[in-house]
């Protein structure tokens, strides 16, 4: 059993590839985070600006809540930005998982061509035992996309839920307002 240069070179270059990709995939995610961070905070800046003027322009000067419309809308957009941070880590998330599937599949390719190689010079119990081995193989990177599979679906499912309870907290037209009886 021997690696050829050529499959030693492109297991190299597949598994390069593959980090580089993955990489890639949290440098987009910091470059998204950091573009929503700065909109969050120049919003955070303009909104307290604007309820600073208001106060400064009262006379005689009453610090007083803003208004219900703008914590109504202030915790609209605390609910998108929040939205939108679960989407980055989703987006991230799976494309870790399909970077991971990737080079589980390279090296079991090249793990493979091993074994058929190996069962070339293998007498029939060799073989036989060589058959075994690839199918555990075939049954593991079966699981394993499996497993990626179920990881992909809860990060579906989690920026689902996200994305309602952003869409439940989100500012309604005219809030209502708040019955103050407890419930039993």
């Amino acid at each position: 059993m021997y690696l050829s240069p050529a499959d030693i070179r492109q297991t190299r270059l597949t598994t390069l590839d593959n980090l580089l990709a993955a990489s890639q995939i949290w440098v987009d995610a910091s470059g998204r985070f950091a573009e929503l961070g700065l909109r969050a905070g120049r919003q955070a800046l303009d909104d307290g600006r604007e309820h600073l003027e208001e106060l400064v322009a009262q006379t005689p000067l009453r610090i007083e809540l803003p208004p219900l419309e703008r914590l109504a809308a202030w915790r609209g957009d605390s609910a998108e930005w929040m939205r939108e941070a679960f989407e980055i880590i989703g987006d991230a998330q799976q494309g870790i998982l399909a970077t991971a599937r990737d080079q589980v599949a390279a090296l079991d390719t090249i793990l493979m061509r091993q074994m058929d190689r190996a069962a070339l010079s293998a007498d029939a119990t060799g073989e036989a035992a060589i058959d075994h081995v690839r199918h555990a193989i075939r049954e593991a990177e079966a699981g394993f996309n499996e497993l990626t599979d179920a990881a992909a679906r809860g990060t579906d499912l989690v920026e689902e839920q996200i994305r309602q309870v952003s869409e439940a907290i989100a500012p309604e037209t005219d809030p209502a307002p708040r019955s103050r009886r407890t419930r039993s």
